[in-house]
C-alpha cells in the first residue's frame, strides 16, 4: 500500500496493489464456504474482494482508476505489469451504502493501456464526482463480481457479493488502483470479513449479468 501528494493532479494519490488470493479481506463463496489454501485462482477471482476505507475531511472530487489489466504506472511512478484481472470498482460510505460502481464507469480511461497479449483495454475508472466530507469504502473485484447491494438495490455492502467473477488465460489475481483525493487523508484497510458479518450467496443477476467476459 503506498501514499502520494502529486502536485501535478487535483489532490493527493492514494495509491494501493496486491493480490486478491494474499490480501482479500471478503473471501466468503456461499453458504458455509470461506475461501483458502485449496481453492484455485478462479474461485478467488469469482468470490474474493478487497475493501479499504478512506476519508476526506471536507467535500471533495474523488476519482478512482485502475491500472492492472493493462499495467502502467500509478500514482507512485510503481510499474504495475500488465495482466492482472479484469478490475470492477464499488463504492461505498461509511455505514455500507452502496453509492457507484464501473458497472456504468469508464472503461479504457485516458490513463489506461492496451494489454499487449489480449490487444484489449479493460481497466476502469469510477468517478464518484464530489462527495461530501466522511468515511468511504472501495472494493476492488473481477469483472463482475458486484455487491449484492448494488445487484438487488437494496442492502449494504455487509450483505457479501454474487460470486459472478471471472479470470480468463492470460490473467492473475493481481490488482492496482488509484484513489485521486482532493484533500489529505488516513488511510486504513476495512475490517476483516467477521466484522462485516458477511453472508455472500450467489444469486441471479437483477442488472441481467451473467458470468462472462465483458464485451
Amino acid at each position: 500500500m503506498s501514499f502520494l501528494t502529486a502536485g501535478s493532479k487535483a489532490g493527493p494519490i492514494l495509491s494501493l496493489s496486491g493480490d486478491l488470493r494474499s490480501t482479500a479481506n471478503v473471501t466468503t463463496c456461499g453458504a458455509s464456504c470461506t475461501l483458502g489454501p485449496g481453492n484455485s485462482d478462479g474461485d478467488y477471482a469469482q468470490w474474493a474482494v478487497f475493501v479499504v476505507s478512506f476519508n476526506i475531511p471536507t467535500p471533495e472530487t474523488v476519482q478512482i482508476v485502475t491500472f492492472s489489466y493493462g499495467g502502467g504506472a500509478n500514482g507512485t511512478g510503481t510499474l504495475i505489469s500488465q495482466g492482472g484481472l479484469e478490475p470492477y470498482l464499488s463504492l461505498f460510505d461509511a455505514v455500507g451504502s452502496f453509492l457507484a460502481s464501473t458497472y456504468f464507469g469508464i472503461t479504457c480511461p485516458s490513463v489506461a493501456n492496451t494489454n499487449s497479449s489480449s490487444g484489449q483495454c479493460y481497466d476502469v475508472l469510477l468517478d464518484a464526482g464530489s462527495l461530501p466530507a466522511g468515511s468511504y469504502q472501495v472494493a476492488i473485484s473481477a469483472y463482475a463480481n458486484m455487491s449484492l447491494a448494488e445487484n438487488a438495490g437494496t442492502g449494504t455492502l455487509g450483505d457479501g457479493f454474487t460470486g459472478l467473477g471471472n479470470l480468463f488465460p492470460g490473467e492473475d489475481l493481481h490488482y492496482a488502483f488509484d484513489i485521486d483525493l482532493g484533500a489529505a487523508s488516513p488511510l486504513a484497510p476495512a475490517p476483516e470479513p467477521d466484522a462485516f458479518g458477511l453472508v455472500a450467496v450467489a444469486a441471479v443477476a437483477f442488472l441481467g449479468i451473467k458470468k462472462g467476459k465483458r464485451s
